[in-house]
């Protein structure tokens, strides 16, 4: 039984795992400025409405463009130097936005902010996949979205009560814990020497010329849409008459659930690390945001997000360990780059979509057109099942079996 047992343990993953583990928690439950910004935009800044939507639009462009680079850079100078330039420029443009004055500024501070700061992404995903093989990837990739979604679901709450003390001193400490992770890193983060680009100019494009690539890039802007639409829930949440605490009820299950199911959910589904599985993850996502259409109370609604979290769950891990064996291990954090910034695009666009479809169709049929597109990214995944199988079959530590 241990030696089933053995590759959950802590001593089954690499050092620098770790490193990346707990820099992570730290860092996580040090994000205080981007859940709490647009309250201090208005509140402290005394932004307009129209002013504030749009600096919030610049942490979707930001990461749409960063993800995309970072990719390329992550692969040509390794994962430990983009993770640290990012936090490293990442804390610097924090401190710089708190002393931002007027709408310009702030808007461009912000950008700088998302430009340098999901530099980080892709480098991390990088790291992991280059750490560990097989079913234990996919294992990590999971551990590390728990780790996530604990300092997610904490740091709001902190954040709020530091808040009340000096809204200023949440920049600080959110640059603290970024310029803390960037020296454990430096200091701990083992480093191995990149061999040298290989092959011919084909494989070393800034865009691959991979059908497969792109297809997922597809996917993963439908997915994204659907699953960044949650912000309008807000908007609805105020039409149908509810509190604004009972919207962070709601949002909490998302959170709640996450941290209860992340990891035991994410060890069944690297057991086999079969691509059905993301397919699974996008319907429910799909069938959740469906149920927002019949939902007229509170325990309805919290349904609705109960079926979609588990729908985030199933998908996140599973994609990650896909994509990161889906191309050539040189151009591994181009991949992943390049379908994480379709995830920034979705940022910037899904309020906007959603904005437009309320307005025009209504809260029921809105999302009714938010819920097809979860349902048509699980189809074109069922579609690519064949291909993806083959080509993971191919790459080397593949999760497959």
């Amino acid at each position: 039984m241990a030696r089933v047992t053995a590759p959950t343990r802590a001593a089954a993953y690499p050092t620098g795992f770790w490193v990346l583990w707990w820099g992570t928690l730290i860092n996580r439950l040090g994000e205080f400025v981007v859940p709490l910004l647009g309250f201090y935009l208005t509140a402290h800044a005394h932004l307009g409405v129209t002013q504030v939507s749009v600096i919030l639009a610049m942490l979707g462009l930001g990461r749409f463009v960063s993800e995309g680079l970072s990719g390329p850079l992550t692969d040509r100078r390794g994962p430990a130097f983009t993770m640290i330039v990012a936090l490293t420029g990442g804390a610097v443009m924090i401190l710089a936005l708190s002393f931002a004055q007027g709408f310009w500024w702030t808007a461009a501070g912000v950008l700088g902010f998302s430009l340098l700061s999901a530099l980080y992404k892709p480098a991390a995903s990088t790291a992991i996949a280059e750490l560990t093989q097989g079913a234990q990837r996919t294992r990590a990739y999971n551990l590390l979205y728990w780790a996530i979604n604990v300092g997610a679901a904490t740091a709001p709450l902190l954040g709020g009560w530091l808040a009340g003390r000096s809204l200023r001193l949440l920049f600080w400490l959110d640059a603290a814990t970024m310029a803390a992770f960037a020296l454990l890193l430096t200091l701990l983060y083992p480093r191995a020497p990149r061999a040298a680009p290989q092959g011919d100019a084909r494989t070393r494009r800034l865009l691959p010329r991979d059908a497969l690539l792109w297809q997922f890039c597809l996917f993963s802007l439908l997915f994204g849409l659907t699953y960044q639409s949650y912000k309008v829930l807000a908007v609805v949440f105020a039409q149908q008459g509810f509190s604004a605490a009972q919207y962070g009820q709601v949002l909490a299950v998302n959170g709640a659930l996450v941290v209860l199911l992340g990891l035991p959910l994410g060890h069944l589904i690297a057991r086999s690390g079969h691509p059905r599985w993301q397919a699974l993850g996008a319907a429910l996502l799909g069938a959740g945001f469906l149920g927002h259409a019949l939902a007229h109370t509170l325990w309805a609604h919290m349904l609705a997000v109960a079926v979609w979290t588990v729908g985030e769950i199933i998908a996140y891990g599973i994609s990650k360990t896909i994509i990161s064996e889906l191309g050539p291990p040189a151009q591994r954090g181009t991949y992943i780059g390049l379908v994480g910034s379709m995830a920034g695009l979705a940022t910037l666009l899904a309020p906007l979509l959603g904005g437009a479809l309320l307005q025009s169709l209504g809260a029921g049929r809105m999302w009714v057109v938010i819920a097809g597109l979860a349902l048509l990214a699980a189809l074109l995944l069922l579609a690519l099942e064949g291909r993806v199988q083959t080509r993971l079959a191919r790459a080397p530590g593949t999760a497959t079996g």
